[in-house]
């Protein structure tokens, strides 16, 4: 009784558990090198990198079928077990794919980065020019309710990207659009001591002076994966 566990734990000799599912030996090495790719991948990057894939993976069953070919008929199982490997692998494959670069926060067709470092406001606004993004906009009160409960939690003040240092009193968004939702504290904007920029703080909005050092958020659209 004991060796016929034995032999039932051992399996084909000619696969291998990964993920959960038995594979084939063949399938494991570039299965296990696509875990290993770096998450965050630019949006031009990644249709590339999945066709590249997608040719090996289609190299393998071609040189599958040739040797089932050449060996002996092709059966029913085999073309059931070349399908379900197929289908794993797509799988797989759309796992490697995400909306949002590691670190990021996903929210209502959006990704935004909350820094872990302090900027004065030209900087942030650097910062995330840098990161392919713009210092947040907030278009509607889910997004402000989002970043505020972010806020809240950390306890940080954070600039976010608004301010009239072109003209005081003409509140404009660094993409040039006017303020027209705004989400100001009781008493703001009050201009002391030259305030110009904008910070999200506490339960609201704060004019600040742009040269004070403070947290930033970043924001961009999300990459839609291929296929979806």
């Amino acid at each position: 009784m004991a060796e016929m566990c034995d032999s039932k734990e051992l399996g084909d000799p000619e696969e291998e558990m990964f993920g959960g599912q038995r594979v084939k030996k063949k399938y494991i090495g570039l299965l296990r090198s696509s875990r290993s790719l770096p998450g965050c991948l630019t949006r031009a990057q990644l249709p590339l990198l999945l066709l590249f894939i997608s040719l090996g993976f289609f190299m393998l069953l071609v040189s599958t079928l040739v040797q089932v070919g050449v060996s002996q008929e092709l059966t029913r199982s085999d073309l059931e077990e070349i399908l379900q490997q197929l289908t794993w692998m797509n799988v797989t494959l759309a796992g490697l794919c995400r909306p949002c670069p590691w670190k990021w926060e996903l929210f209502q067709g959006s990704c935004y980065f909350f820094s872990q470092t302090q900027n004065i406001w030209k900087d942030a606004i650097s910062a995330c020019q840098n990161l392919r993004a713009q210092l947040v906009i907030i278009n509607s009160t889910e997004e402000q309710k989002f970043l505020k409960s972010w806020n809240t939690r950390n306890n940080q003040r954070t600039w976010i990207g608004l301010s009239d240092h072109h003209n005081e009193g003409s509140w404009k968004w660094v993409d040039n659009s006017p303020l027209q939702l705004s989400f100001w504290k009781e008493g703001e904007p009050n201009n002391h001591g030259d305030e110009d920029c904008v910070e999200l703080y506490s339960d609201g909005w704060n004019d600040n002076r742009c040269s004070a050092e403070n947290f930033w958020t970043c924001k961009k659209p999300l990459s839609p994966c291929p296929g979806s």
